[in-house]
């Protein structure tokens, strides 16, 4: 039986360093800055950052009050959430940067919109700046409004008394029993959170959580993201390992291909999700689609 030459992982590694550049639009140096080692969990991480432009219902949570003179910015960002249309416009413009960190978005999952209705001066690629923010939980199916707060709010344990007082099942995973919670004050989180710090958080009515997000390792990255990054490069693994082994069924195609005989078949992984893997073989022009067998594990 002939070997595989292939690094099915290296492959899968160039493919996200080519979707953040050139679907997400995240800058190219930094994204060539990452070695490939790091890169998957910077990939996952990054899909927090950015928003899929995708429909979304609206919930909206107890104690949520716009400001009358925002009002034109919630209708048109609610509007935009709806439809479906690009919302990342009205995201904090250090959201340019893979590595700017948000503390709000580490600790609690909560992203923070401006309400803007004209395009911003200096960057027009987002909408004008406002003092006021629209925070917000923003999943796949459904957006989460909690309240209009200020820039200064980022730290208020508010934010997460509503998201626990509304949403409490969205966010049950995270609830710890016979731990202490910490009541921080703004400097006090400012500090834990550039520590990339993940701490107990006691509400009002003695709940205890733990961070909602999912909490960071010791470099801010999400430790979802690190989680997905090990195991799908686990799962590629094991896929070119069995892909190896079914060589031999692909012979009578490659033989019509030009194969002769070599010991050796190169290969190149072109695509990869939980269903099905696309390789190509170059030297006999041959694009073999491969249907995955289900895990028992889940992403």
């Amino acid at each position: 039986m002939p070997k595989l030459n292939a690094d099915f992982v290296a492959d899968w590694v160039a493919m996200l360093r080519s979707y953040l550049i050139g679907e997400q639009k995240w800058s190219a140096v930094q994204v060539a800055a990452l070695p490939d080692w790091d890169l998957p969990s910077h990939y996952f991480d990054a899909q927090r950052r950015r928003i899929a432009s995708i429909p979304r219902t609206i919930e909206i949570g107890d104690s949520f009050v716009c400001p009358p003179c925002h009002e034109a910015g919630w209708i048109m960002l609610q509007e935009k959430v709806r439809k479906g249309e690009d919302i990342n416009s009205h995201l904090s413009t250090r959201h340019i940067s893979l590595f700017n960190p948000d503390g709000l978005l580490a600790e609690w999952g909560v992203h923070h919109f401006h309400l803007g209705t004209t395009l911003y001066p200096k960057n027009p690629a987002y909408a004008d700046r406002t003092g006021p923010l629209l925070y917000a939980i923003v999943g796949d199916k459904a957006f989460y409004a909690i309240n209009v707060y200020d820039h200064h709010s980022f730290e208020n344990i508010d934010v997460l008394e509503s998201i626990h007082r509304n949403w409490p099942e969205m966010i049950s995973r995270y609830r710890v029993k016979g731990v202490t919670g910490g009541a921080w004050d703004k400097e006090q989180r400012q500090a834990l959170r550039r520590k990339n710090a993940n701490v107990a958080v006691t509400t009002s009515d003695g709940t205890v959580y733990m961070p909602i997000s999912g909490g960071v390792v010791a470099s801010g990255i999400n430790l979802e993201a690190i989680r997905l990054a090990d195991y799908w490069s686990l799962k590629i693994r094991g896929f070119q390992s069995d892909f190896e082994k079914q060589l031999t069924s692909l012979l009578p195609t490659l033989t019509q291909n030009r194969y002769a005989g070599e010991d050796t078949i190169e290969a190149e992984l072109k695509s990869f999700s939980g269903e099905n893997a696309q390789v190509f073989l170059p030297k006999y022009d041959v694009l073999a689609t491969v249907a995955l067998v289900q895990s028992a594990l889940s992403p």
